[in-house]
């Protein structure tokens, strides 16, 4: 992204679920700002090793230098399949990691990668399962995908499987969009369950909205751990893992585009 022209702010936060360690959350973050891709994931968990897949998912998905268009999709996942099963297969498992482990590993996956030319920013993004993409234009929803609607969390989506025998037809069920980007706009990716408290928030106008907004410009960590609590308590966020990370782009001013 060097040379674009374009600024990228961005701020994350990842937090496991009341009474978990910070070492047993099972979603992951990664980004390269060289890059300009960003994404999170949540693994499963009922699968097996699926904090492991998760952070895999994110850490080769930020690294690579290609879209990974449905057709590359299969092709790429089904390497990192076989390298989470290598690991898996030189480890002794006692037999009922052994026998979970025949299931593999199951993960959401939200990405999104920034492409410069001449005449704008464009931006592409990728999703399967229910960790979500809100793309924000002066505080308003322009896009969530692959779930729009707060109501529709909780439905048993398809995720991304490590074994390769499930992941043929994969890239088939991905949801991949496009668009452009203007100057000042925001792009949230969250896992689940603060991706749909987020869509209700802003469904209902909630001034919780703003602060969570507050929370990621100061960036300070322990006003959302409290921010977080509080809402869990109050019933309004459901008690799962958090992962949240916003990139906000500033550009020339010329770039006031349609999505």
């Amino acid at each position: 992204m060097n040379g674009s022209g374009w600024h990228f702010s961005v701020s994350q936060f990842l937090l496991p679920k009341a009474g978990s360690l910070a070492s047993e959350c099972e979603d992951a973050a990664a980004l390269s700002l060289k890059q300009g891709r960003f994404c999170v994931a949540d693994g499963a968990t009922e699968a097996y090793d699926s904090r492991r897949w998760a952070r895999l998912l994110t850490k080769c998905w930020a690294a690579s230098s290609h879209l990974l268009t449905r057709e590359e999709f299969e092709p790429w996942l089904s390497a990192l399949g076989d390298r989470l099963e290598r690991r898996w297969t030189r480890r002794a498992l006692p037999w009922y990691a052994e026998e979970k482990a025949r299931g593999g590993a199951f993960a959401a996956f939200v990405g999104i990668a920034f492409i410069p030319s001449e005449k704008y920013l464009a931006w592409q993004a990728v999703a399967l399962g229910d960790s979500c993409l809100v793309h924000l234009r002066n505080r308003t929803i322009v896009n969530a995908l692959p779930i729009s609607e707060p109501e529709a969390f909780g439905y048993h989506p398809t995720l991304i499987p490590s074994k390769l025998h499930r992941q043929q037809g994969i890239g088939e069920q991905l949801t991949v969009r496009s668009g452009k980007v203007a100057s000042h706009d925001t792009f949230l990716l969250l896992t689940d369950a603060i991706a749909a408290w987020y869509l209700r928030m802003s469904l209902d106008d909630s001034p919780r909205v703003h602060d969570l907004a507050q929370l990621l410009d100061s960036r300070d960590t322990l006003g959302f751990v409290n921010f977080i609590e509080q809402e869990r308590d109050q019933k309004r966020l459901r008690n799962d893992d958090v992962a949240i990370m916003r990139i906000t782009l500033e550009g020339p001013p010329a770039h006031a585009v349609t999505v």
